[in-house]
């Protein structure tokens, strides 16, 4: 249960800076969410075409967005690239339809090699986009000494955004189990006017 709320805390501040930059950046150009992909899943995509629904439900963490949308969030073994996946669908949608989509890879005490990583994906996007992203960076607000950073970089397309974060905690959060993290995640511009309007709503419990 600790570790689930951890994950959970996590994601919604995830979350929380996502929709804070969308709510004040214009759109970069008219790319297609959909092109971009996390172990060869993207957004549009059925979840069905990849996981069953036994397997969804056996998720590390669920977690309802009110009433409207929910994630899943699981280890993911066989990725190429990513140790943890994330997706969202609508809750009533029998398809499973991908309206999120994150991959995370986890750095013990090793926020270099995640900058690392995060400056190759930063890369390849750019090349893609033709264009660069809005870097951003502040205080994890978990931590209340101020010692856990992150480092993010935004793409808003018309078509959704694009996001990157490598998160580094502080020795003493990392004592506790919470891992330096990077974070991708390609999210619908559909979701993410819906957490724009109704962030404030949510709960962490």
């Amino acid at each position: 249960m600790e570790q689930n709320k951890a994950i959970r805390l996590f994601i919604l501040f995830n979350l929380l800076i996502l929709i804070l930059t969308f709510s004040f950046q214009s759109l970069t150009k008219a790319d297609d969410i959909s092109d971009f992909q996390i172990e060869g899943m993207s957004i549009g995509d059925s979840a069905l075409d990849y996981f069953t629904i036994n397997e969804l439900n056996d998720s590390l963490d669920k977690y309802d967005y009110l009433d409207k949308y929910r994630y899943y969030f699981f280890s993911y073994p066989k990725g190429k690239e990513y140790e943890y996946l994330q997706i969202t669908v609508k809750q009533k949608d029998s398809k499973y339809i991908i309206y999120d989509l994150q991959g995370h890879i986890f750095y013990s005490n090793n926020i270099k090699k995640c900058n690392k990583k995060l400056n190759e994906i930063k890369k390849d996007i750019d090349g893609i986009l033709n264009t660069e992203g809005k870097e951003y960076s502040g205080a994890h607000w978990i931590d209340k000494t101020g010692e856990s950073k992150y480092k993010r970089i935004n793409y808003s397309l018309q078509g959704g955004i694009v996001d990157l974060i490598c998160f580094d905690m502080s020795k003493k959060l990392e004592e506790k189990g919470k891992e330096d993290r990077l974070s991708i995640t390609f999210t619908s511009r559909e979701f993410a006017e819906w957490l724009d309007k109704n962030y404030s709503k949510m709960k962490t419990n």
